[in-house]
């Protein structure tokens, strides 16, 4: 895999990372709005179930009290509500409508004892008990958890008293001596009495303030009071009426059940709260999640294409260098990132290179007694301009010359002085030739000088006019020195070789004819004279 695969794959990466955040926190969020709903829809369920068991409640006192066939009116009438309760019941505790429908054929035809009316009303009103617990019990009732519990604690406190009022308005409406009833009595007290302080425990300040306040008032002190006679006597108060008995105990239970139905109501209030605060925390996740998840993106795509420009400037530069070979150029550096960083590096490596192969070339062409460029680079130099002159056929001279007598020099005054002689003679000539010429050492007291679009008349006039020079410095150590010149001029058929010998021939020629003179090859009567001599 490339880098530029795997920085696009990075790219990807970071994309794919922002849609699965989201998708993990719509998840999450699908699944805490779920319970919280299905916490709504319980308590929807519960408020049929509490009313329905409250009417079940009523009932079953009348019932009880009823046996002896007084109030079938008021009783007929009761019917008709728990049977209007229980049809807005749904599910499978729908069906407690066939046992209950039995129990009261049973209850009217006198085949079962009045204190088993009651347990079996009891059993039936434990069924809807049951299933309200059932459902603010759930996994996913978390919400509002505390007062789920206390709700069921304040059920019991409504259901016991429903019982005590049942059981003692039987007892009330018999007056008999019933150890059975009112050992009854005694222990749905006690369980009043401890499920009351559990809900105390449970419940919020402000649902224990609702409790003070509606379960308050003469009928509800009455009640209590009747209790706590029976039990300190352990007996029926004589002066207890059955229906002064049923209408405050059932004013009660009516207060309880007001506190019961406050109870759902704060629920249901705290779910939805809870799933508006949910919803909104959700809007804002998502909106800082997709803010996050674009910056993240948007510099990942920023990143990704600065860092694939600058590697295709980088590389492209780099290819650049490898194929014409040339070091000059130099990869763009104009960023202050990691990429323009490595670039500079490399740049700074280039320079370098370049450096050293600017010495090696200098080294490689260059005379290093001298300092002016040697027969290496004459050849070369010779050989792009002679390819020149070949399809231009425009003029091109060469001029050789070496040091007169230079032996005797060498004999005379020693190598050094020898080389401290050509030293002088290369930086005199190097500062009289033109830029256009070409001057270098031949080897040992040799030297050429390339007049790259001049002729014969031209390079022996600069010939000799350097021929003048020489002859009239003083070098140091040895005073007056001389130099013989040959000039050979490019002819139309000339190598290399060829104009290099004639240009060396003339040299012999001067040589020959006395020093200090220059000699052409070509015949050039009209500039040979002095100095100046033309040879065939």
């Amino acid at each position: 895999m490339t880098l530029r695969q795997k920085i696009l794959l990075l790219g990807l990466v970071a994309v794919s990372g922002m849609f699965l955040a989201l998708w993990l926190q719509y998840k999450a969020y699908l699944t805490q709005s779920q319970a919280i709903e299905a916490v709504v829809r319980n308590v929807s369920a519960v408020v049929a179930l509490s009313h329905a068991a409250h009417e079940l409640q009523r009932e079953r006192g009348m019932t009880a009290i009823n046996h002896s066939k007084t109030n079938a009116q008021a009783l007929a009438e009761q019917v008709r509500h728990t049977d209007a309760a229980l049809a807005g019941i749904r599910g499978d505790i729908a069906s407690l409508g066939m046992a209950l429908t039995q129990l009261r054929t049973e209850a009217a035809t006198g085949r079962i004892t009045p204190l088993a009316i009651l347990d079996s009303y009891s059993k039936l009103l434990q069924r809807l008990a049951d299933e309200m617990d059932r459902l603010t019990s759930e996994p996913e009732a978390a919400v509002a958890k505390t007062d789920m519990v206390a709700h069921t604690h304040l059920m019991a406190v409504k259901e016991n008293l429903g019982q005590i009022r049942a059981t003692l308005g039987y007892w009330t409406e018999h007056k008999s001596d019933d150890s059975v009833v009112l050992n009854r009595l005694f222990r749905l007290k006690s369980l009043q009495e401890e499920e009351l302080r559990k809900f105390g425990l449970d419940a919020s300040p402000e649902l224990r303030e609702r409790l003070a306040q509606e379960f308050s008032g003469l009928e509800v002190a009455q009640t209590l009071e009747t209790l706590a006679q029976i039990a300190a006597a352990g007996k029926l108060p004589q002066t207890l009426d059955v229906q002064a008995w049923w209408s405050m105990a059932t004013v009660a239970v009516d207060r309880l059940k007001v506190v019961e139905d406050y109870s759902l109501e704060l629920i249901e209030k705290k779910a939805e709260l809870e799933l508006t605060q949910l919803r909104s925390s959700m809007r804002l996740g998502v909106i800082i999640t997709l803010g996050i998840g674009l910056a993240v993106v948007i510099m990942a795509i920023s990143a990704t294409v600065a860092l694939l420009r600058a590697l295709d400037r980088a590389l492209g530069s780099m290819e650049l260098i490898a194929a014409s070979q040339d070091f000059q150029i130099r990869i763009p550096a104009d960023t202050p990132d990691e990429i323009g960083r490595i670039s500079r590096s490399f740049n700074q490596l280039l320079d370098i290179a370049e450096r050293l192969l600017k010495e090696k070339d200098y080294l490689a062409t260059t005379d290093p007694l001298t300092g002016v460029n040697n027969r290496l680079r004459f050849a070369k130099v010779l050989g792009d301009e002679a390819e020149r002159k070949r399809r231009t056929n425009t003029p091109m001279a060469l001029v050789m010359f070496d040091v007169d007598h230079f032996k005797r020099i060498n004999d005379t005054y020693g190598h050094n002085v020898g080389d401290e002689v050509l030293k002088a003679l290369a930086n005199l000539v190097s500062t009289e030739v033109r830029v256009t010429d070409f001057f270098g050492r031949w080897g040992g007291e040799e030297f050429v000088l390339l007049l790259r679009d001049d002729d014969c008349e031209a390079a022996m006039a600069a010939a000799e006019k350097l021929r003048n020079l020489i002859a009239s410095s003083d070098i140091p150590s040895v005073g007056k020195v001389t130099c013989s010149f040959g000039v050979a001029a490019w002819m139309l058929g000339d190598t290399e070789a060829s104009l290099v010998a004639r240009a060396d021939k003339a040299l012999y020629e001067s040589k020959k004819g006395g020093r200090n003179l220059v000699t052409c090859t070509q015949g050039v009567t009209g500039n040979c004279h002095g100095r100046v001599r033309c040879a065939q």
